[in-house]
């Protein structure tokens, strides 16, 4: 009887061992699609920057903060300026990063001909984008958030 009594707290133990590694899994794995989906926007900001050339000569990609105008301006027609067309880039975009990713922001800064742009968000979804969301520093800008940055030369 006290085999069976044993038997059954070891089992426990290793059950619990068990689904403590599953939701450690699904914790990792919902951090790494929020780094797959910061990848993606970065590119996706880079590939705005590229297409408006004439933008990048007149600085208008040099400075793009978080957060962006809470009313995009439409630029679809052929009469936007290339001013408009990034003023357009940057607030849509980030819209976009703050539909996709908690508390998602970016920023673009300018260095020399190379814009370094950057993706953050609350990666423990506390409500904070800060220290806190430290996930790992796989981009190399020794940075303790949560961010992606690409460096881009149009």
């Amino acid at each position: 009887m006290i085999e069976v009594l044993i038997t059954i707290v070891i089992l426990s133990f290793g059950l619990l061992g068990i689904a403590s590694m599953l939701l450690n899994g699904m914790k990792l794995n919902n951090a790494s699609y929020l780094r797959s989906v910061a990848t993606q926007q970065a590119y996706d900001m880079g590939d705005r920057i590229r297409a408006n050339s004439a933008g990048i000569v007149a600085g208008n990609y040099n400075a793009i903060t978080y957060p962006a105008a809470t009313t995009c301006t439409n630029c679809t027609s052929a009469s936007c300026s290339v001013a408009n067309l990034a003023a357009s880039d940057a607030c849509n975009w980030n819209k976009q990063n703050a539909a996709l990713l908690p508390l998602g922001r970016g920023a673009v800064t300018r260095d020399g001909t190379d814009f370094i742009i950057t993706v953050s968000w609350d990666n423990n979804k506390d409500g904070v984008v800060d220290a806190n969301d430290y996930f790992v520093d796989s981009d190399n800008n020794n940075s303790n958030d949560a961010s992606y940055s690409l460096r881009v030369q149009p």
